[in-house]
């Protein structure tokens, strides 16, 4: 199978190079114009490592308005590089509009009531899904995972009680340290723009492509 050859020639687009000094805005400025033109604009991959090996998968992002936050199980594999190792990676990637956003930082848990209040407004499904799956572990066969989902369902319904957030849920909200704005440009001169931390002032770089 030759992939060599596939390509794909992007337009010329306009700038990226403003005047914000404060990448946080600018990422919200770039999320909102996403949510109108790619079909799922929080999709985004975390990228976890521990012992120099990374692993990397898709996650979605929960909440934007103070801090970039995202849900998950302490006892998956994600879960625990976390605890060996906060600091993680991030990529936003918007096929529609040619753009691409990276983030690196340090992750930090969630307050337990924080994570509480939105593991109670997930549909009922999907709080049966999180209280049954053991993430990352191995079952017997998906077959088996159905049958107790059916179950665990079928008493919820019928004894009509709240399920209790499971003691592996939780959150994470990531301070970022590295920002990284991407424009697919014509002749694959790419805009790429960088905002590195530096203590409490952010340090603006344009990158080659």
């Amino acid at each position: 199978m030759k992939i060599s050859l596939t390509r794909k020639e992007y337009k010329k687009s306009k700038s990226i190079f403003d005047d914000e000094k404060d990448p946080n805005k600018k990422f919200k400025k770039w999320y909102r114009y996403a949510e109108k033109k790619v079909s799922e604009p929080n999709a985004f991959t975390l990228s976890t490592s521990i012992n120099n090996k990374p692993s990397s998968r898709m996650m979605l992002l929960k909440g934007i308005d103070e801090d970039l936050v995202f849900y998950t199980n302490k006892i998956s594999r994600k879960g625990k590089q976390i605890k060996e190792n906060k600091y993680a990676s991030m990529v936003f990637w918007w096929k529609e509009i040619n753009r691409q956003v990276r983030i690196e930082g340090k992750l930090k848990e969630l307050p337990a009531k924080e994570v509480e209040k939105y593991f109670s407004l997930r549909p009922i499904e999907s709080q049966i899904g999180a209280l049954i799956s053991k993430q990352s572990t191995k079952a017997s066969s998906y077959k088996n995972i159905i049958r107790d989902f059916k179950i665990e369902r079928s008493n919820h319904i019928k004894n009509n009680t709240k399920i209790v957030m499971p003691k592996f849920w939780t959150g994470y909200k990531i301070k970022p340290d590295l920002f990284e704005f991407w424009q697919g440009g014509e002749f694959r001169l790419h805009q790429r723009l960088e905002f590195k931390r530096r203590k409490n002032k952010w340090i603006k770089s344009v990158l080659f492509p």
